[in-house]
C-alpha cells in the first residue's frame, strides 16, 4: 500500500455544460453523507492509504481556485498543463516566470476553440476542453460516460492516476451527485481502493472543499446530457519527445 506525506494539507486553505452556476456568499458547502472532505481526519487517511495516486504530488502544488463561475475548464487545463512538465509560457502578470495561469492558456490555437470572452459566458464543454489540451502540444483521450461501464471507467483511472505523465479530468453534474448545482470540470488526483473513491480537486475552491467520491457515483455524474452528448472524461498525456 502506498503512503503519502499529506502534501495537500499545508496546501489547501479552507454552464450548464461545463461550470458551477454562481452562489451564495458564504463559507464551504456542507458535502453530501457519502462524500469526504479531504481536510478531514477521514480524508487524509484515505490519502495515506490510496493505492493509485501519482498524480497527487504534480498536481497539488500547482492546484488553482477557477477566476469565474465558468473557468473551472481554463483552471483545470492549467494545473494539468503545469504539473505534466509541458514548457510553460511567461505568466500572463507579466513576471519573469513561466507558469500556465487561466489567462495564458489561451493561446493562439486554443482560442480558435473557444474565445475567453465566450468561455467567461458559459464555460467549456468536454469537446473544447480537449481541444485546449491539443492546442497545447498534450496528448488527450476523450471518453462520454454513456460509452463505458462503471467498472471501465474504474479501471481506466486507476491506470491513468498510476501513471506518472498522465492526467484524469472529468466533466461531471454536480446536482447528480447532491452538490450544488450544474456542470462542472476538476481534476481527479488519487483513487482508494478499499472504499472505492476517488479524490476530486475541486478548483471551485470557494464553495466546495477537495473530495472523495465513490466511483459509481462519479461515473454516474458524468453520465448525464450536456447538449446532445453527455459528459465524461478526458485523459491526458505529454507526448514522447
Amino acid at each position: 500500500m502506498t503512503r503519502l506525506i499529506p502534501l495537500f494539507a499545508a496546501i489547501w486553505i479552507g454552464s450548464a455544460a461545463a461550470c458551477s452556476a454562481p452562489v451564495r456568499p458564504e463559507t464551504l458547502l456542507p458535502l453530501p453523507a457519502e462524500q469526504v472532505a479531504l481536510q478531514t481526519a477521514e480524508g487524509q487517511a484515505l490519502l495515506r492509504g490510496a493505492e493509485a495516486a501519482a498524480d497527487y504530488g504534480p498536481l497539488s502544488i500547482h492546484f488553482l481556485t477557477q477566476d469565474t463561475p465558468t473557468y473551472c475548464g481554463p483552471a483545470s487545463v492549467a494545473m494539468v498543463l503545469n504539473a505534466s512538465g509541458i514548457a510553460r509560457p511567461p505568466r500572463s502578470n507579466g513576471e519573469p516566470y513561466s507558469l500556465f495561469d487561466q489567462q495564458n492558456v489561451f493561446n493562439a490555437q486554443s482560442r480558435k476553440v473557444k474565445a475567453p470572452a465566450l468561455v467567461r459566458k458559459d464555460g467549456l464543454t468536454l469537446e473544447q476542453l480537449a481541444g485546449f489540451f491539443e492546442a497545447h502540444n498534450a496528448a488527450v483521450t476523450l471518453t462520454r460516460a454513456d460509452t463505458l461501464t462503471v467498472e471501465a471507467f474504474r479501471d481506466t483511472a486507476i491506470r491513468t492516476l498510476s501513471t506518472e505523465g498522465e492526467f484524469l479530468v472529468v466533466n461531471y453534474l454536480r446536482s447528480a451527485m447532491g452538490q450544488e448545482t450544474g456542470g462542472h470540470i476538476s481534476p481527479l488526483a488519487a483513487y482508494d481502493a478499499d472504499t472505492d473513491m476517488f479524490l476530486i480537486l475541486d478548483v471551485a475552491r470557494y464553495k466546495y472543499p477537495p473530495m472523495w467520491v465513490g466511483a459509481a457515483e462519479l461515473h454516474a455524474a458524468m453520465n448525464t446530457q450536456a447538449g446532445p452528448y453527455t459528459r465524461g472524461f478526458v485523459v491526458v498525456r505529454v507526448p514522447a519527445s
